[in-house]
């Protein structure tokens, strides 16, 4: 009887840490469909806001593609705001679910402040033909994307500004920690993809740190950041706790600033703060834009 009674608990032990591995494994072959929220259809387009815009296809070396090739955006010409006599270029990395015509209105704001924004869908988002994202691809997307700028708009990198939303400024630091740019602006991100699994708790019964291959650890590349930094964030946002913005902040070198929007979630922070959103990213960007002169080449020696 014990003998049996024993081999009963074996039995059962085993078909829970069967059930459990298994869990496990599912856990670590979905995470990309767990983070990555494509939607492939435009739900707004800046023709139809009576936005001034160009489509833009980029391919995966950052040259010009022909018209449903690889990357698509919107090129928003800027408008007569603040920052126009800069002549400034915004790259702008938006989150992980949706695509940029859920984020159009936002980058609509960064071109009534004088920005030429150039905004673009990760592949496998809208109009962008591609594999399933995952951490890897979406940098190589960035990256191409910022080829385009410098190598086909011919925009130098004192002239470029990064922006990122969510998951974007994690792509953003990314970005910014390998390149050269003027300056980096990141909204309602997080330290590390780690993190944020933490703090749902929704996972505690994993060992997700040694499951877990899209990491995002923002925390670790910010201290190299050679650029000024505004980290905006949401007081009430429930999605990425503003906490991981401050632990960001402390991290990065200057000059940087941090700006904690009272009542502001993780969706709506400049609706919530109004004409003061404006007032904040044109002062900074005035404060720490490098001034530069354009030299005309030298005449070839005789």
């Amino acid at each position: 009887m014990p003998i049996n009674f024993h081999q009963g608990l074996l039995t059962i032990a085993l078909a829970a840490a069967g059930v459990y591995g298994t869990l496990c494994v599912g856990l670590y072959l979905t995470q990309t469909r767990s983070i990555f929220k494509p939607v492939a259809t435009l739900t707004q387009t800046p023709g139809a806001l009576g936005v001034d815009y160009e489509e833009v296809w980029i391919d995966a070396a950052g040259k010009k593609a022909s018209p449903h090739q690889g990357m698509h955006g919107w090129w928003l010409p800027r408008l007569a705001g603040p920052l126009a006599e800069l002549s400034l270029t915004l790259l702008y990395l938006h989150g992980n679910s949706e695509n940029i015509g859920a984020n159009l209105t936002h980058a609509h704001r960064y071109q009534r402040m004088g920005f030429d924004v150039l905004l673009v869908d990760y592949r496998g988002y809208g109009l962008s033909a591609g594999p399933f994202p995952n951490e890897r691809r979406v940098y190589e997307d960035a990256i191409a994307a910022y080829r385009y700028l410098l190598e086909t708009q011919q925009i130098l990198p004192q002239q470029l500004w990064f922006f990122g939303h969510s998951l974007g400024g994690a792509i953003a630091i990314e970005l910014a920690s390998q390149q050269l740019a003027a300056g980096l602006i990141v909204q309602s991100s997080f330290s590390s993809m780690l993190d944020v699994i933490d703090l749902t708790g929704q996972y505690d019964w994993a060992p997700v740190n040694w499951i877990l291959t899209q990491r995002f650890d923002s925390m670790a590349k910010v201290p190299s950041l050679t650029m000024p930094v505004l980290y905006i964030h949401g007081v009430d946002d429930d999605t990425t706790a503003a906490s991981m913005t401050q632990m960001l902040y402390g991290a990065s070198p200057a000059p940087k600033q941090l700006w904690l929007v009272p009542g502001a979630g993780h969706n709506n922070v400049a609706d919530t703060a109004g004409a003061e959103y404006f007032t904040k990213v044109e002062t900074f960007v005035q404060q720490t834009q490098p001034t530069f002169s354009i030299q005309p080449p030298a005449s070839p020696v005789e």
